[in-house]
């Protein structure tokens, strides 16, 4: 019996589990044990995603919410590895800016959204600089732990070995950061989405949030759900994507 569920793998049984919650809540709303305007059902759930892929909202409003994300993430990402990797190989400003840095990431991003609605108005600015807050810290974080997991008697050997500081910048510190850069892309694809759909939320005219923002207000819980299950899916399909990268760019390991 071990060896055969050993054969099955992770993936499987989340299958498995996740059909058997969607059959019981299928039957517990056709049974009427479950109230179908509160929390939906999964044929109704399932009619408003083909309703609206018909009429084209959700590729349009999926796609206004995927260009905020991966701008937010492109940004904040890039600025966040290169503070990381700053603070990271200059001890003197880590200890001065550091504990900045761990206030402002503890503000809640979304105390600062009226205040981003405010300077960058509506449009597709505030989303992306909301994501870039959302993503720009846990890249910059997870940077500088990678810089600080470098063995130090590596980096004096080849010191003594002749090497510059950029080859030590290239040849050490970088290689051994890329573990921490891939997790913090994947830490990175959900925050950068949630921080667009925070955006949504406080002022746009289209993009998931404002879609369920929309249909909350009207009590629409399957298009909630509707959107809610896309966007879960996404994450899940793009974190896939990030694994097999991980895997091919660290196989050395």
């Amino acid at each position: 019996m071990k060896k055969r569920s050993s054969l099955i793998s992770p993936g499987t049984w989340t299958l498995v589990v996740l059909i058997l919650a969607i059959l019981a809540w299928e039957w517990g709303a056709s049974a009427g044990k479950v109230d179908v305007f509160f929390f939906g059902s999964p044929s109704l759930v399932w009619a408003e995603f083909m309703d609206m892929v018909e009429r084209g909202s959700m590729a349009r409003h999926l796609s206004a919410t995927l260009q905020e994300a991966g701008l937010g993430l492109l940004i904040g990402g890039v600025l966040g590895t290169l503070a990381g990797l700053g603070l990271g190989i200059s001890p003197r400003i880590s200890t001065a800016l550091m504990p900045l840095m761990t206030g402002l990431n503890g503000l809640p991003k979304l105390a600062l959204g009226p205040l981003v609605i405010i300077w960058f108005g509506i449009g597709l600015k505030s989303k992306v600089v909301i994501a870039v807050l959302m993503v720009f810290f846990v890249f910059a974080f997870n940077l500088y732990s990678g810089v600080n997991s470098v063995e130090r008697e590596l980096v004096t050997a080849v010191k003594l070995l002749g090497g510059t500081r950029k080859q030590i910048l290239q040849k050490v510190i970088w290689p051994a950061s890329i573990p921490w850069l891939l997790a913090s892309l994947r830490t990175g694809l959900g925050l950068s989405i949630s921080g667009a759909i925070v955006g949504e939320y406080l002022g746009a005219g289209r993009g998931m949030g404002w879609v369920i923002s929309n249909a909350g207000e009207r009590y629409d819980v399957n298009q909630v759900l509707c959107c809610v299950a896309v966007l879960v899916l996404l994450v899940m399909l793009l974190d896939g994507v990030v694994r097999l990268l991980e895997r091919k760019l660290l196989a050395w390991r």
